[in-house]
């Protein structure tokens, strides 16, 4: 596994799991897409409320989630926000999830340049 930080989605990782996943992978994508948007909706009222623990379990499922397809930028930025839950830094993790989201937009551009709907 090459982890190129350069890369939005690391290419071995995402083909690996592209032909481990064979006809089901357009609908692992799909509800990858599902579950990050849904937290990219509920993130910012969790962090606003300061709601840490929910913070981190919505930020430990979406590290997992990317890390899986290969986007370890994007794993990185959750794991970040993720520590919301310990120093409840609030601008901080206002930074963090507007990175997390900025990762996530790219993550989409790359997706749909491979002609990957997610």
């Amino acid at each position: 596994m090459s982890t190129n930080a350069s890369q939005v989605v690391d290419e071995e990782t995402f083909t690996m799991l592209q032909e481990l996943m064979a006809d089901e992978f357009a609908e692992l994508l799909d509800f990858f897409h599902k579950d990050v948007t849904a937290a990219l909706t509920e993130l910012p009222v969790c962090v606003q409320q300061a709601d840490t623990a929910q913070v981190g379990a919505i930020c430990h499922k979406l590290k997992s989630s990317s890390k899986l397809i290969g986007a370890f930028n994007m794993a990185e930025f959750a794991r970040l926000l993720e520590e919301f839950k310990d120093d409840h830094d609030q601008p901080r993790a206002s930074e963090h999830l507007r990175q997390l989201a900025a990762e996530y937009a790219q993550v989409l551009v790359w997706l749909e340049s491979r002609q990957v709907s997610a």
